[in-house]
């Protein structure tokens, strides 16, 4: 489920807002998720990036958290508005920010050099600050040591 349509009547893709940890999520994310409804969100969303949708790096709720249900946010134990989520987010957008150059609310194309940038910052743990406590981290640590093998983020205009 989305919350805009992918793409607008001249078939551009939408801008997709994402909060910081979400935009760590997508470096190691190879289709593994919380609820299916979360897997084919996060799929579709990575899918935009890779067909060349731009992103921005935005502080709150983004186009993930929207759409997730309430019986999504149950399962994952995840609220969206948790003052603990804005702290992790800060975190991770100052690591994003400090790798890419960009800055919150800056639309860029997130193309495969970029992602190449965030993934060698993530390896060497420059921008880890934020997954300290995730759940996902020693998946996330066994899925960067194999050379983000498998991973469905590519970059805009990669085959």
């Amino acid at each position: 489920m989305q919350t805009e349509p992918c793409c607008n009547a001249a078939q551009e893709p939408v801008t997709i807002r994402l909060r910081g940890h979400h935009f760590l999520c997508l470096l190691t994310y190879k289709g593994l998720g919380y609820t299916p409804a979360f897997v084919e969100n996060m799929t579709a969303v990575a899918m935009r990036i890779n067909a060349g949708a731009k992103v921005i790096l935005h502080a709150g709720p983004d186009d993930i958290c929207g759409a997730l249900t309430p019986a999504d946010r149950a399962a994952c134990n995840h609220d969206c508005a948790k003052p603990e989520t804005a702290a992790l987010d800060e975190m991770a957008e100052k690591a994003t920010a400090a790798v890419l150059g960009h800055g919150l609310d800056e639309a860029f194309a997130l193309d495969a050099e970029k992602v190449a940038q965030l993934r060698a910052a993530f390896l060497t743990g420059e921008s880890r600050a934020a997954c300290g406590l995730c759940r996902w981290r020693a998946v996330c640590d066994e899925i960067a040591q194999s050379g983000y093998a498998h991973t469905l983020l590519k970059g805009a205009h990669a085959a």
